[in-house]
């Protein structure tokens, strides 16, 4: 929250599929303890974000962007579920699914809301 990105992101960034400002770095530095000149020059020399996702047989303009997106943003979304519920799995039978029409001036967003039961490891 001090980088005022959204946790999803703020992962994301430590999975190469985002890219700071140099405010960015100079926070993260100070939260980190680190250097800011070798922070900022270890995101430079790591160059541009990763983010060719390969989506093989996702042709449909609708479903395709799903693919994409969990293909960018999986590692980062598995890491913070992790850390907010445990080692565990999210049960895909149980989700409940939501889309909304949300207006933006001239256009419209999609919002998709996802709800899943969550299943931690247990050990015995």
């Amino acid at each position: 929250s001090q980088l005022s990105h959204d946790e999803v992101w703020t992962a994301a960034l430590f999975y190469g599929r985002a890219t700071p400002t140099l405010k960015d770095i100079r926070l993260l530095a100070d939260l980190l303890n680190l250097s800011a000149e070798t922070l900022e020059e270890d995101f430079r020399m790591a160059g541009p974000p990763l983010r060719a996702v390969s989506v093989s047989g996702a042709t449909d303009p609708v479903v395709y962007p799903f693919h994409e997106a969990i293909g960018l943003y999986g590692p980062a979304l598995r890491s913070v579920i992790v850390e907010k519920f445990g080692d565990g799995a999210v049960c895909a039978p149980s989700i409940k699914v939501r889309v909304e029409k949300v207006p933006r001036g001239k256009t419209n967003d999609v919002r998709l809301t996802l709800d899943a039961a969550y299943s931690s490891y247990q050990s015995w």
